[in-house]
Order: structure tokens, then sequence, then C-alpha cells
């Protein structure tokens, strides 16, 4: 399911817990990592008006990529240089040139900056079809005892979106939780409690597969508070949103993506 990372840089300290999530990743998962340093001469101030604008910036980019390559010894990086908005080169990366199928991204600006100019990490996800992690504190990965939470809002889990599920617990050998938010579920619980047994018949028994609905009601964003409280009560480590077909609703990856306790892995 994730055959190559894709991590975009920068010089921020902001990124230091996606980039060693990255790293924990690839050493767990087994998988390459290409670190790409994407220059935008046009935030910095430089406007179009320069005659080369890649020979100001790259040598900035490749001293970066230099000193993040020189600090692992033991996962394969492929550093690279693109110049232009980060959300349409990361696009072309993914769809043309193949550079990764999972992206791990951090928070490229201050909740102060992100109030006025909204979230990169947005836009990212507009842009750029493909599975990502979105990291903004540091923590563990997933494993036994430690489960991943699978959030959604949908109708339905749709079985692409249930086999990819089962992919992710495979690969970190990590327990289950499924959380539907609200009640707008074909088939009520008694589908939920089928999708539960499906995915035990998968997995096998040293898994441990359970599932909650929580209904909606009340407060502002309440989608991410019972998120964060399921997150709290199940020793989760990780949100997973199934972004397939019409299983995660847009308030609802917008909410989790920009403020869950922990990472997020969006599945697509």
């Amino acid at each position: 399911m994730f055959s190559k990372l894709l991590l975009p840089l920068d010089p921020s300290k902001r990124l230091k817990a996606a980039t060693e999530y990255s790293l924990t990743l690839a050493r767990r998962l087994e998988l390459p990592l290409v670190a790409a340093y994407i220059a935008n001469p046009t935030k910095t101030g430089a406007g179009s008006g320069m005659q080369d604008p890649e020979e100001c910036f790259y040598p900035l980019g490749d001293r970066e990529l230099k000193r993040f390559a020189a600090s692992v010894t033991d996962v394969s990086v492929e550093p690279l240089l693109r110049c232009g908005e980060r959300p349409q080169v990361l696009a072309h990366m993914v769809a043309e040139e193949q550079a990764g199928d999972t992206l791990v991204l951090g928070p490229f600006r201050s909740r102060l900056t992100r109030f006025f100019t909204g979230s990169e990490v947005e836009r990212i996800l507009e842009d750029v079809q493909c599975h990502a992690f979105v990291v903004r504190e540091e923590q563990p990965l997933p494993g036994p005892g430690a489960p991943a939470l699978v959030t959604f809002d949908g109708p339905q889990l749709p079985d692409a979106a249930l086999e990819m599920i089962e992919r992710l617990a495979q690969s970190f050998r990590c327990d289950l939780e499924l959380l539907h938010l609200g009640e707008d579920i074909h088939g009520g619980a008694a589908a939920l409690d089928g999708a539960v047994q499906e995915l035990r018949g998968k997995l096998g028994g040293e898994f441990h597969v359970t599932s909650t609905i929580a209904p909606l009601s009340g407060l502002w964003r309440r989608r991410l508070a019972a998120t964060n409280r399921t997150i709290a009560s199940e020793g989760a480590r990780l949100v997973v949103l199934p972004d397939i077909e019409d299983a995660v609703s847009v308030p609802l990856l917008h909410e989790v993506v920009l403020d869950a306790h922990v990472p997020v892995c969006v599945l697509r």
C-alpha cells in the first residue's frame, strides 16, 4: 500500500516531528524516502523579475538536502530540488514523476499565520491525490497494544477502504478501533459490526478490532472533540481517515487534519 515516502523539506523547526516520523516509517516499513526541497521565490519577495530564481534558491535547498542526507545512515534517501508553489509541485511529482505515493507533511506555518492565510497542508491534500501522513507532534507509530483509530462519518465504509485498513493494520501489526461519527450509517450498528467481523476474519485472532458509534450533538467542532476523546480513551497513536468515495466528509477531514492529538493518516 505504501511503497515510497515523499517528504517536503523546509528549514523550519516546525517540520522536525514530521521529518523524524518519516524516517521511523521508512525504517519500520522498509521504504525508500524521497526528500524534496521546493523553493518558491515569490514567497520570499523575489518576485518574477529575477532572471533565474533557481540560481539563488537552489543552493539553499541543496545545502538543506545534503545536511539531511548526511544525518541519515540507515534509510535510502533520494534528494530532489524543485521550484514553484508547493501544492502544485507536489501534485506533479506524485502524478507525473512517480516520486512517491505517500506524503509525510508537517505544519509549514504557525497557528497565527494559518489563521490569516489558511492551511498549506490542506491545500496540498486538495491538490495531491495520494496517501498522506500529517504529523504535528512527535508520536510513536501504532503497534501491538497501541491501536490505530479509523474515523469516518459517511454512510458506509466501502470495500476499497476496508481493504486498505486491513493492509495498514498488517503493516504496523496494530489493533484497530472503528469510530463512526453520527448516526447516518447504512444498516446502523449491525453494518459496523459486520465490518468489524470482516476485518477480524481477515486479520486473524492476534489483532483486536472493535468499534464505536458517537452521535454528533452540541458543541462546535464536535467531530474533532469526539475523535480526540476516543484517542484518549483507546490510547490510539494514529487517526486513519479513509478518504474513499463518501466515507469521510470535508468538515471531518478539515478538523482532524488540523488539530487531532496524534498523527493522521489519510488513505486514498
